[in-house]
C-alpha cells in the first residue's frame, strides 16, 4: 500500500474534538470489548472522546448492529412533536441533530474507505462544515429519517465488515492526530451515542 494512502488528510480536528459539536455530556461508557482489543498505538488520545463512547461489542460488527439498534429504537420512541423542538435559541432542532448524525455518518465511512485506500469519488468529505450536515433535514418526517439512516448504516455496516484486517489497521493522520479505519468506526459509534444524551439530557 502506498504511504500516500495511508497518510491522509483526515478531518479529526475540526469535526471529532469537543468543539466540533454542539453540547456536552457526561461520559458513561459501557464495558467495549472490541475497543479493549485496538492497541494504543493505532490513534491519538485526542481522538477518544467520540471513541470511548462507542457502543458495546465483542466484534465491530456487534458495535455497529448494536448502534443501529439504538438508533431506530432512539427515533421510533421519539414524539412526532418534538422534531422541531430547540432547547435555546440558535441551537439545533431535535431533527436537525439527527440529520447531523446520519450525514456526519456518511462523511466518516468515505473518510475510513479513503485512509483504507480504497479509490472513491469524494461525494461528501470535501463539503463538510456543521451547516451542511443539518442543511438536509428540511422538514423531513420522522419516518424519512428513519430510512434514510437505515439505508445509510446499512452501506457503512456493510463496508466496514468487508476490509480486510489490514485494511482495517490501517492509519491516516492529520496535524499529528494519527487514526486507524477501524477507531474512525468507533468514533462514528461514539458520535452517535454523543448525540442522543445530548437530546436526553436537553431536549426532552
Amino acid at each position: 500500500m502506498k504511504k500516500s494512502q495511508k497518510f491522509i488528510a483526515l478531518c479529526i480536528l475540526s469535526t471529532l474534538i469537543l468543539t466540533s459539536c454542539q453540547g456536552q455530556e457526561t461520559k458513561n461508557n459501557e464495558s467495549n470489548m472490541y475497543l479493549n482489543t485496538i492497541p494504543d498505538e493505532e490513534y491519538s488520545r485526542a481522538i477518544s472522546y467520540y471513541s470511548d463512547r462507542s457502543y458495546p461489542g465483542n466484534t465491530l460488527e456487534e458495535v455497529l448492529d448494536n448502534s443501529t439498534s439504538a438508533m431506530i429504537s432512539f427515533i421510533e420512541a421519539l414524539p412526532d412533536d418534538k422534531l422541531d423542538h430547540r432547547y435555546k435559541s440558535g441551537k439545533w432542532s431535535v431533527r436537525e441533530v439527527i440529520q447531523h448524525v446520519i450525514s456526519y455518518e456518511q462523511i466518516m465511512h468515505e473518510r475510513a474507505l479513503i485512509v483504507a485506500g480504497k479509490d472513491i469519488e469524494q461525494k461528501y468529505t470535501r463539503y463538510y462544515n456543521q451547516s451542511t450536515t443539518v442543511a438536509p433535514a428540511g422538514n423531513k418526517t420522522k419516518q424519512e429519517l428513519l430510512e434514510e439512516f437505515k439505508k445509510v448504516r446499512a452501506i457503512t455496516t456493510n463496508s466496514f465488515t468487508n476490509l480486510s484486517m489490514e485494511e482495517l489497521t490501517t492509519e491516516g493522520t492529520l496535524d499529528g492526530f494519527r487514526v486507524s479505519v477501524r477507531m474512525i468506526a468507533m468514533c462514528l459509534s461514539g458520535h452517535q451515542k454523543h448525540h442522543f444524551n445530548v437530546i436526553r439530557g436537553k431536549y426532552l
